[in-house]
């Protein structure tokens, strides 16, 4: 049986690739029967946000949101990091939730990976 995992994401996706990192390492944690939950906190929160990445010159994160569907990875974003409305919406796949939520699912899982 597998464990409850939360992979935290607090850097952003313009100044390093740990995000992707993250979510490439959150698939693999699902293949030995773990339950995995993402959650974008702080800076982290700009990779729930649509953005072209040819022009970053990062990769595409939209790549990754089809896997989690199918896999049964939770993706969370910290909605108080977003920027203000008026600004586009969140990529498809992402759920918007308070910070104080987010922490008492963090609290709830067994093995914390900060990113």
């Amino acid at each position: 049986m597998g464990k409850k995992v939360a992979v935290i994401i607090q850097a952003s996706p313009l100044n390093t690739l740990k995000s992707i990192e993250a979510f490439r390492m959150s698939v693999g944690l699902t293949l030995e029967g773990n339950h995995v939950d993402i959650f974008l906190l702080g800076n982290g929160a700009w990779n729930a946000l649509p953005m072209n990445s040819k022009k970053v010159e990062r990769p595409d994160v939209n790549q990754f949101m089809d896997v989690f569907k199918m896999c049964g990875i939770g993706a969370y974003v910290e909605s108080e990091a977003l920027p203000p409305s008026g600004q586009p919406g969140i990529r498809v796949g992402f759920q918007k939730k308070l910070k104080r939520e987010l922490i008492q699912m963090i609290y709830q899982a067994e093995v914390v990976i900060p990113f």
